[in-house]
């Protein structure tokens, strides 16, 4: 998960939701710029080949599992 805010809020959220992921704190934006991304949620998948594919809004489980499966 990447972060688009400040710091405080960063971490905050992450306690109030118990994450446990890797998160990454990208205050400056440049992860959101590189990518594309106009807001949260947002998924960035790179298959083997260096194809990306982003999609943007809340994913259920299910499909997050089917899209990985099949990179």
């Amino acid at each position: 998960m990447a972060w688009n805010g400040d710091e405080n809020s960063y971490l905050e959220f992450i306690d109030r939701h118990s994450l446990t992921f890797d998160n990454l704190d990208d205050t400056a934006a440049s992860i959101f710029s590189e990518y594309d991304i106009p807001s949260q949620p947002a998924w960035v998948f790179l298959d083997q080949d260096g194809i990306l594919e982003t999609r943007l809004g809340a994913m259920s489980k299910d499909v997050l599992v089917d899209i990985l499966a099949n990179l």
